[in-house]
């Protein structure tokens, strides 16, 4: 089996998203359950039939629904709701798309009581009540990381709490892997600052602008954080499959169920097989890979997994900045050249700071507040190219202007959400939900 194969670039640049959301009870905050007339399996039935969507299930449990225009409705890990766009052309639609759906969504939650919550971190639901979602490689999950002792401390945190809104770009080439790789890798951490907004956890501000981004510091360093192999300027996919390959799998899927993988490295199980005389495919390598969770992933596309997901007015400015830095070559190129001479090191230490810092972190002897405002403007650039170019509308740079306000003000995310809930909504979690929740379409 080539595992380079699943490298293989795509014909023409599109866009995905993914946007995970809290789905709580409106008044107290919790997250839901999954059973119940006001649980997550009931939500999913309601959109089922009244969106006639097709439904989708583990182990006979029922955990999404595909929606007829190439979305999907997931339960994530600990209960909360992921929306997942199908790839479009366009930025602007594939936003209105994503709108559209979170709104009809957030309408059939509100009939039973619930919400849609965007942010960073589900804000009052305590781990040792985290409703986990009837998926059977959890378990196996839960127990692998626990197996890691303190180096996995906050796993089950962020397998059950954490939200971010994800963005998928394509590449051309070799070449564009290489350059989209490098740039999204060293931008990863210093744009993070622009989305801080995790400082609330069960319902106490931690003191933390991103308590996400330190949770993701002790889940498994082997397999998340930075890519330290992609700051190089020669990185390929060989570099990817040596990494992944070095890798045991957590699980695998034997049937119709799960089992722990074997703790070898997957590219002895290429070599050897699994030990009962079967041998791994190219599921298996898919599958693998979706057992890593770097800052960016890379596979048959690139996904940027390392902001906070932020207040619903201004989710789209996620995927608005990754395609204006990295679908425009000027604006890509320049920012490669404005990152040029970081490390991993670097990286990795600017990720730990930006986390209590924000934008007054540093990234080796660089501001991050002045380097990511720098990187905005080249975004901003890149759109502004985009709709010159026919290919989106000319609204789409105004999908940024939320980041705008964090750098002309200086205020995050994460700190007007703490002066909110201390202030006007005097530490009320239904008044946070309230003002925060997707509205009803």
């Amino acid at each position: 089996m080539e595992l380079e194969a699943l490298f293989t670039p795509a014909a023409e640049e599109r866009i995905g998203i993914e946007v995970e959301c809290g789905l709580v009870d409106e008044r107290s905050g919790q997250s839901a359950p999954y059973d119940g007339p006001c649980g997550s399996r009931a939500l999913l039935e309601r959109v089922r039939h009244e969106l006639g969507a097709e439904p989708l299930t583990e182990a006979g449990s029922l955990v999404g629904v595909a929606l007829a225009h190439g979305a999907q409705l997931s339960l994530e890990l600990g209960g909360a709701i992921e929306y997942s766009s199908a790839p479009y052309q366009s930025l602007v639609a594939m936003i209105g798309a994503a709108r559209r759906d979170l709104r009809v969504i957030a309408g059939v939650a509100a009939r039973s009581g619930l919400a849609l919550l965007p942010g960073g971190l589900v804000p009052f639901t305590p781990r040792e009540r985290i409703p986990w979602a009837p998926k059977p490689r959890i378990d196996i999950m839960r127990g692998y990381f626990r197996g890691l002792g303190t180096a996995a401390a906050y796993a089950e945190n962020v397998m059950g709490l954490t939200l971010s809104t994800q963005t998928t770009v394509d590449y051309l080439s070799p070449e564009d892997f290489r350059e989209k790789l490098v740039l999204l890798v060293k931008a990863a951490p210093i744009a993070a600052a622009l989305f801080v907004n995790s400082p609330i956890e069960e319902g106490r501000p931690t003191g933390l602008l991103s308590r996400r981004m330190q949770m993701w510091g002790y889940v498994d360093p082997s397999r998340c954080g930075v890519l330290g192999f992609a700051v190089r300027p020669d990185v390929s996919a060989a570099d990817v499959v040596e990494w992944g390959g070095a890798l045991p799998m957590i699980y695998r899927q034997v049937g119709a169920g799960y089992v722990a993988g074997p703790e070898r490295p997957f590219r002895d199980l290429v070599e050897h097989g699994f030990g009962d005389g079967t041998a791994p495919g190219m599921d298996d390598w898919r599958a693998h890979l979706s057992q890593v969770w770097p800052q960016v992933r890379a596979r048959h596309t690139l996904e940027m997994r390392a902001f906070d997901g932020l207040p619903w007015e201004a989710f789209a400015a996620a995927p608005a900045f990754c395609v204006g830095l990295a679908y425009h070559p000027p604006a890509r190129r320049a920012a490669l050249a404005l990152l040029d001479g970081l490390t991993a090191a670097d990286l990795a230490q600017a990720t730990e700071d930006v986390a209590v810092k924000g934008l007054d972190a540093m990234v080796g002897d660089r501001s991050v507040g002045a380097t990511a405002e720098a990187l905005l403007g080249l975004a901003r650039q890149g759109l502004r190219a985009r709709v010159t170019a026919g290919w989106e509308r000319r609204d789409a740079e105004h999908l940024l202007d939320p980041l705008d306000d964090v750098v002309r003000s200086g205020v995050t995310f994460a700190e007007r959400a703490v002066s909110d809930w201390t202030g006007p909504m005097r530490e009320r979690p239904a008044a946070l939900v309230a003002a925060g929740r997707v509205p009803v379409g």
